[in-house]
C-alpha cells in the first residue's frame, strides 16, 4: 500500500510539473512552454506526441501567423483591427535552433516580408512509435502595446508532422501526416479536429505594463493565420526547390542530403 501511494505522488508531482512549465499533458503536437511572460526571450521546444499510426515522424514543418493579414479576434470575436494594435514588434520573433537530436536538418522559413514565420525539421532516422521528439527554437521578446486593453495575446501556430512524402491530394490519407492545424481556412493542410493549432500565449506583465483603467479586466486576443500564408509558407523548400508536398517517394525518407 505505501509503495501504491509512493507511485501515486510520483506521479501527481510529475503532472504538476508539467503544467507548471506550461507543457500539454495531450498527445497532441504542442509546445514546452505553451504560456510566455510578455517582455521575455525564451529557449522553447515543439514537442512532437506520437507519429502516424505505424509509419514514424520523419519531419515537421511549423507556420506562426506573420500578422500581416492574419485574423485578429479579442474575447474570441474577430475584429477588423490589425495585429499592431495589441503588439508593437511582432515580425522576425522567431528562431530554429541548430540540433541533430531528433532531424538533421533545420531551416528557418521565411515570410514574404523576409522575416522568419516559422520552420522545417526533416531528415535521419525518425521518430518511431513510442517515443517523443523535441525540435529546439528560440521565441525573442514580444511587447503588449501599452494602450491597449490586451491581457495576453495567444498565436495560434500551424504544424503538421509529416511521415510518408506525397502530393497535395494524399495529405487527408490515414497514416501519411498528423495535422495540427486550423479546420476552417479552406487550405490543402486543414485539419478534421477542433483545436488543433498549437496556442502560444503571451501573457502581459501587469507590473511593468499595466492596464489602462478604461479597460478593466481587460481582453483576450488571438491570432489567427489566413490561407493564403498557410498555404505560402507551409510547404517545405529545400536548396530552392518543394520537397514536400512533393511527388510520392520513399516511405521513410526526404531524400535530403
Amino acid at each position: 500500500m505505501k509503495k501504491i501511494k509512493l507511485e501515486w505522488s510520483l506521479f501527481s508531482l510529475t503532472v504538476a510539473v508539467l503544467l507548471g512549465t506550461g507543457l500539454e499533458v495531450s498527445a497532441h503536437t504542442r509546445f514546452e512552454t505553451g504560456t510566455v511572460g510578455e517582455g521575455v526571450r525564451v529557449t522553447n521546444n515543439v514537442v512532437i506526441g506520437h507519429p502516424c499510426g505505424a509509419n514514424p515522424i520523419i519531419g515537421t514543418s511549423v507556420v506562426f501567423p506573420d500578422g500581416a493579414d492574419s485574423t485578429v479576434l479579442v474575447d474570441g470575436q474577430p475584429q477588423g483591427s490589425p495585429l499592431t494594435d495589441f503588439v508593437s514588434n511582432w515580425g522576425d520573433n522567431v528562431r530554429p535552433l541548430l540540433s541533430r537530436a531528433a532531424f538533421d536538418h533545420i531551416q528557418p522559413k521565411q515570410g514574404a516580408a523576409g522575416n522568419v514565420v516559422g520552420f522545417w525539421a526533416a531528415g535521419g532516422p525518425g521518430m518511431p512509435e513510442g517515443m517523443v521528439a523535441y525540435v529546439p527554437f528560440r521565441l525573442n521578446a514580444v511587447n503588449i502595446v501599452p494602450g491597449s486593453c490586451a491581457k495576453s495575446v495567444t498565436f495560434q501556430v500551424s504544424i503538421v508532422d509529416i511521415c510518408q512524402i506525397t502530393g497535395p491530394g494524399g495529405l487527408q490519407t490515414e497514416g501519411v501526416v498528423e495535422l495540427w492545424t486550423h479546420n476552417d481556412l479552406g487550405t490543402i493542410f486543414d485539419s478534421n479536429i477542433d483545436n488543433g493549432p498549437a496556442p502560444l500565449k503571451i501573457t502581459r506583465n501587469l507590473t511593468a505594463n499595466p492596464l489602462p483603467e478604461s479597460c478593466g479586466q481587460g481582453v483576450d486576443v488571438t491570432v489567427k493565420p489566413s490561407a493564403a500564408q498557410i498555404n505560402r509558407d507551409m510547404p517545405i523548400v529545400y536548396e530552392r526547390k518543394q520537397i514536400w508536398p512533393g511527388k510520392t517517394g520513399k516511405k521513410h525518407s526526404l531524400k535530403l542530403k
